[in-house]
Formats: structure tokens, C-alpha cells, sequence
């Protein structure tokens, strides 16, 4: 099977979330050209049950249902070195893909030649994110907007051999200390200043909730010495106060029409 982009899709006790992520990567604009891989480690809610047959009907759809419970990014590993497509990008169960988010960033990234890529995101709690439209400019305008590239990367599969996989010791930082390697060694990057991805808080997830502030605070001490940069790159993102400034003026410059 030959397809632009591999998406990984971790799912812990995630199972209320199922019917959305599948009506979501269905309304993918190049879903016939995406490769999904969800993967289920032993979660006590058997999310596989419900994705198994969704996986039975799409060939390009995948279910690693693992018999052992392992954190995020041992999780995105695994669906890393499964992945088939040349672009590999992740997306959490309770977070939303704009349906322009993969035909848009495998386009750009082959136009410009970048080996990993981000986007702009809207940030807003579970809770309020409009169940109907969430994609509507008037929806959006009622989010923040969030400009670090953890919510949502997008990089080349052959970085595993270049660059390395996602360091697993870590909690939550797994993707902060990525990007790091990525600035050190001077990899090429760059950022669609689109609004394509809704980051959710959730206190349901421990990596977005107080209860893993602990954990949280180990891995800024690992974080540390790496050696390396240790912040985002953020000389690629509009300033935040300002881009939320141009957001409120000018709103269709950072908004893309989901069809």
C-alpha cells in the first residue's frame, strides 16, 4: 500500500473518544492517501474492540493492540517503526484534526523540503469544544491560540536513523527533548501558519492534569542535561501576544476552510 502520511493514534482509556477520532480521520480530505495506526496498550477500557472493526473495513488503517501497558512515546515508537508512509505525524484521542490537516502538511513539507513540521493550534478545555462546527472561524475564534509544536508535529519517517526515535524515559517531555535534537542538529523545519489542530485539556489524561506535575518535574531535571538546547523554536512562530492580536483583527489569516 502506498500513502503520503502515517498518523499514530495512541489511545489509553480513551474509549468515549472512539466514534469522534473515527469520524474524524474519515473526513480527512486525503484519507485514501493516509496510512492510521492506533495503538492500544492493554487499556483497561478496550478501546481495540471498538477499532479493531473499523480497521477490518479500511486496509489503510492498522490496530497494534499490545499486551503490555507502555507510556506516550515508547506508544509513538512503536507506530513509528510500523509506519510505511515517508511523513509520519501523532495525534492524541481527545484532540481534533482540521479535515486539510495531512493534505496540507504532506503538501508543504515535500514544496519546501522540511523534515519535520508544525502548525498553528486552538487550545480549549474538552468541555467547550463545540461538538457540531469546531472548524468554523466563529468556533475558533472563541479558542486561544497555542504556538509551541508539541500539540502537534509532523516529521520524515528516515529521521529514526538520523536523528532518533522518542526517548521514553520521559513523561510528558518526550516531544520537547525531540524538537531539541532536532534544533542541535540543525535539521530543516518550518511551520504552516494555518490553524489545522484543536489541543484539548483534559483532566482525564495525567500528562495534561495536575496529578503529573511530579513526573512533570523529573523531566525538566532530565531535560537538563541533555546538553543540547532545551526550549521550543520558537524564532519560526509569530510572537504570541502578537499573534493573538492578528488572530482577533485579521482572523482569515491564520484560518483555513475545512473544505
Amino acid at each position: 500500500m502506498s500513502c503520503k502520511i502515517s498518523v499514530i493514534i495512541s489511545t489509553y482509556n480513551d474509549r468515549e473518544f472512539v466514534e469522534k477520532k473515527l469520524a474524524e480521520i474519515s473526513t480527512q480530505s486525503i484519507f485514501d492517501d493516509a496510512e492510521f495506526i492506533f495503538i492500544e496498550p492493554d487499556s483497561p477500557q478496550r478501546e481495540r474492540e471498538l477499532l479493531a472493526p473499523f480497521c477490518e473495513q479500511h486496509a489503510n488503517c492498522r490496530l497494534l493492540a499490545l499486551d503490555e501497558r507502555v507510556n506516550l512515546f515508547k506508544a509513538w515508537n512503536r507506530g513509528w517503526e510500523a509506519a510505511r508512509a515517508p511523513l509520519v505525524c501523532s495525534s492524541n484521542m481527545d484532540d481534533i484534526m482540521h479535515p486539510r490537516l495531512l493534505e496540507t502538511v504532506a503538501g508543504q513539507m515535500d514544496a519546501r523540503d522540511w523534515d519535520v513540521c508544525t502548525v498553528l493550534t486552538a487550545r480549549q478545555q474538552l468541555s467547550s469544544i463545540p461538538a457540531n462546527d469546531p472548524w468554523s472561524l466563529a468556533s475558533l475564534k472563541r479558542m486561544k491560540l497555542f504556538h509551541r509544536p508539541g500539540a502537534f508535529t509532523a516529521w520524515r519517517r528516515s529521521l529514526q536513523d538520523t536523528v532518533g526515535m522518542f526517548d521514553d524515559n520521559y513523561f510528558a517531555a518526550g516531544d520537547k527533548e525531540f524538537w531539541g535534537r532536532i534544533i542541535d542538529r540543525g535539521i530543516k523545519y518550518g511551520m504552516i501558519r494555518k490553524i489545522l489542530y484543536i489541543y484539548s485539556k483534559s483532566e482525564q489524561q495525567l500528562s495534561k492534569s495536575p496529578a503529573g506535575e511530579q513526573r512533570r518535574q523529573q523531566d525538566k531535571q532530565r531535560l537538563s542535561r541533555t546538553g543540547y538546547r532545551r526550549y521550543w523554536p520558537y524564532r519560526i512562530f509569530p510572537h504570541y501576544t502578537l499573534m493573538r492580536l492578528v488572530f482577533r483583527l485579521y482572523p482569515r489569516r491564520y484560518y483555513l476552510p475545512p473544505a
